[in-house]
């Protein structure tokens, strides 16, 4: 936990203080902690070499931010989870952390501007973290942000993928990532609603590693505005996750759900 905290918020650390070295203040800033339970998890606490094919209930607490001026935009995210199953052998951690951190700076800075009237609204250059117990990636690649009526965010980001940290030593390939990015809030009647989510597309690494493709959409309705608290601060939310190939494990796909309680300050 300490080297996870240690690399990821050093680098959430520099990219903020990279951001408020910008003349003008945050445009926009928001952290949130999400209070998750779910199930079908697969490689788990309960995973049962080879077939892996055991699933586990988890408990997880989400911090994540986003925020965003001038130059450029910082998101990181913390999973801590706890799994609630085991095998009778004791095999596999009963709590573990994973994390992210991106930082993009925004084309406007290197005069790239595609005008009022395109579809695309602008291109950024950016670099990320993704950390776990025993493994690290290192990212970097441009990103393609979409002017879409109706969502607050629509975009698309291919980055170069380097495992420089495997848990078994092996020599991987450096391959690719390409995500797409999602945030569509809608309205029934007085009820607020978001749908938002990403799907990653994980290329192989050689040395058995397969293809990878995570799909993560969540479905949220804005409970706080629901019963008269301030709208955007309390959500109730469903999240699902198709997970293919897993750590790219060839058959191993999972399909995952929670349920989780969002909470913005």
């Amino acid at each position: 936990m300490k080297r996870l905290f240690g690399n990821l918020f050093a680098g959430a650390a520099l990219t903020a203080s990279l951001s408020m070295a910008a003349p003008a203040q945050a445009d926009f800033s928001q952290t949130e902690i999400q209070l998750h339970y779910g199930d079908e998890y697969k490689m788990g606490r309960n995973a049962n070499f080879p077939t892996f094919d055991n699933t586990t209930s988890r408990q997880t607490i989400t911090l994540e931010h986003f925020s965003t001026n001038a130059i450029g935009d910082l998101f990181f995210f913390v999973d801590f989870f706890q799994d609630n199953d085991k095998l009778p052998n004791n095999s596999g951690r009963k709590s573990d952390q994973y994390g992210e951190i991106y930082y993009h700076l925004h084309g406007s800075q290197l005069g790239l501007d595609f005008g009022d009237s395109s579809p695309i609204s602008g291109l950024d250059f950016g670099g990320g973290l993704n950390q776990g117990t025993d493994f690290s990636v290192a990212l970097a690649g441009p990103r393609l942000n979409f002017d879409v009526k109706g969502f607050r965010v629509l975009s698309l980001g291919v980055y170069a993928y380097n495992n420089f940290v495997d848990p078994f030593s092996r020599s991987l390939d450096t391959t690719y990532q390409a995500t797409i990015v999602w945030d569509y809030p809608f309205e029934l009647g007085k009820q607020k609603f978001l749908a938002k989510g990403f799907v990653d597309f994980i290329g192989d690494q050689g040395s058995n590693v397969e293809e990878q493709i995570v799909f993560s959409p969540q479905f949220r309705w804005d409970l706080g505005n629901a019963v008269g608290m301030n709208e955007n601060k309390l959500h109730l939310g469903a999240e699902y996750t198709h997970f293919n190939n897993k750590f790219g494990v060839r058959g191993v796909d999972e399909n995952s759900y929670s349920l989780f309680l969002g909470f913005k300050f």
